[in-house]
C-alpha cells in the first residue's frame, strides 16, 4: 500500500536505479508509524497493523518517515563542485524531497492529534464522572 502510494516501483523511477525504498525500510516506516501513534497522547490503547483505527492515516504516516529518511540520505550524500566554469550538483533533489517530507509529516500530525482527540470524547461517553445535577433528576424513581 506504501509503495503503490509512493509509486516507488523500478520501471517507474527514471533516475535512480531500482526502488528507492527497501521492503524492510518500508515495513520500518510502517512500525515506526505506529508506535509515533501509540505514544502520542492521549494514550488510548495499542494499536498494531492489524487493529489500526485508519489505513489512510497509517499510510501518510509510513511515507512521512519514509520521506525523512530518504531526506537524511540526499542530505548526507549531497556534494555541490565546479570546474572549469561548470557547475555540477549531484541529489539537486534534496529541496524537493524536503518539501515532502515536511508535506507529509505536517499532515501526519494533524490527522493524528485529530483521530486521537475524537477516539478520546468518543471513549469518554461511555462512563466517567457525572455532575451533580444527575441527583436532582434521577432520584425521584418512576412518577
Amino acid at each position: 500500500m506504501v509503495r503503490m502510494f509512493m509509486r516507488d516501483y523500478a520501471e517507474l523511477n527514471r533516475v535512480i536505479d531500482g526502488e528507492e525504498s527497501s521492503p524492510r525500510m518500508v515495513a520500518w516506516a510502517v512500525l515506526d508509524a505506529i508506535d509515533d501513534y501509540n505514544t502520542t497522547p492521549p494514550l488510548i490503547g495499542q494499536f498494531g497493523v492489524a487493529n489500526f483505527p485508519s489505513r489512510s492515516l497509517l499510510r501518510i504516516g509510513a511515507v512521512a518517515h519514509l520521506m525523512e529518511s530518504i531526506a537524511i540520505l540526499a542530505t548526507r550524500n549531497y556534494i555541490s563542485f565546479s570546474d572549469g566554469g561548470t557547475s555540477v550538483s549531484f541529489t539537486a533533489r534534496l529541496p524537493h524531497v524536503t518539501n515532502l517530507a515536511q508535506m507529509f509529516r505536517n499532515q501526519w500530525e494533524q490527522k493524528l492529534l485529530r483521530l486521537k482527540v475524537a477516539q478520546n470524547i468518543a471513549a469518554g461517553f461511555g462512563g466517567g464522572v457525572h455532575s451533580e445535577y444527575i441527583l436532582t433528576s434521577s432520584g425521584y424513581g418512576p412518577w
